[in-house]
């Protein structure tokens, strides 16, 4: 859920205080399986990505990325650097992260220094590592100007570019090869403003005076949900989700499937697992919390992804 540095700070001290009162009753068991069949999507490492705000007004977004294992508690965090009046919105950005988790941008705008010289700048996701993608060089054009970048939500070596003349690039990272796919139209009334489908990755178009995008159903009207292996995202705005019950935290981001549901709460500067209960009436405390690890600017938990294979 999106929320105010100074809300989070006054927050952290009363939620230390309600975690230490309630930790009994939520009922962390040293057994991460205790009292319900553990589903496969536990074992492994989540991918969290925590939105960060900088600037005199907030106006630098940036991101963190934690892989956090709640059955062991091990975390670690990748930080992205931010843009200003970033392009991507919230459920586009979860294909600023590959399919595996191993790289990330930081948003589907390209950066102008960047897209001059022709290249993609992408982040691991596991540590402090980049790799810089020559669009000119895999494209076989030497005045390929890339643009805007979003990664397939399902083949983990794609990324797709579209290029200044509205080209779009199916990239095998893999294989260091680039096709194009097809060339974005141009009408009177329409522009090309670095979106991307949540769901397939691929770019759209939209009416500058209505919320009517090619292909439709990409407008600021979008109610779908953000689907990913094999689940939905959950969001925490500081209001209750239909079906489930209250979550026991201000701060969280989430995950449902097949096998149930989870929640990530980060009201305080680690991490703490939940998983729905059995019943779906309640909340239960999942393995060990993460170390201190959730960033002091963050603003909110864009999503929190179950662990790959």
């Amino acid at each position: 859920m999106s929320r105010l540095d100074r809300t989070r700070i006054a927050a952290v001290a009363a939620v230390l205080l309600a975690t230490t009162a309630g930790c009994g009753s939520a009922g962390r068991s040293d057994d991460p399986g205790t009292g319900s069949t553990t589903p496969a999507s536990a074992h492994g490492a989540w991918l969290l990505r925590f939105g960060t705000a900088g600037g005199a007004d907030g106006e630098r977004s940036g991101a963190v990325y934690v892989s956090y294992d709640p059955e062991t508690g091990k975390a670690s965090a990748r930080r992205v650097p931010g843009v200003v009046a970033a392009d991507a919105s919230q459920d586009e950005q979860v294909l600023l992260v590959s399919a595996g988790h191993h790289w990330a941008i930081a948003d589907t705008r390209v950066p102008r220094s960047q897209g001059r010289a022709g290249r993609v700048l992408l982040y691991s996701v596991a540590d402090d590592t980049t790799e810089t993608l020559d669009m000119r060089a895999v494209a076989g054009d030497a005045s390929l100007t890339p643009v805007a970048a979003a990664f397939d939500p399902t083949d983990d070596h794609m990324l797709r570019v579209v290029d200044k003349r509205r080209g779009v690039w199916k990239v095998d990272l893999a294989a260091g090869s680039a096709t194009r796919e097809e060339v974005l139209p141009k009408r009177a009334g329409w522009i090309f403003g670095n979106g991307f489908d949540k769901t397939t990755g691929e770019p759209y178009i939209e009416s500058i005076d209505s919320f009517r995008t090619d292909p439709a159903g990409n407008g600021d009207d979008d109610t779908r949900p953000v689907e990913r292996q094999g689940g939905t995202l959950l969001r925490y705005d500081g209001t209750d989700v239909a079906g489930l019950p209250k979550a026991p935290c201000g701060f969280a981001g989430g995950f449902r499937d097949d096998d149930g549901a989870w929640l990530f709460c980060a009201d305080t500067p680690s991490i703490a697992a939940y998983r729905l209960s059995g019943d779906g009436q309640s909340w239960q405390a999942y393995g060990t919390p993460s170390p201190r690890i959730v960033p002091g600017a963050a603003v909110e938990m864009t999503f929190a992804l179950p662990p790959i294979g």
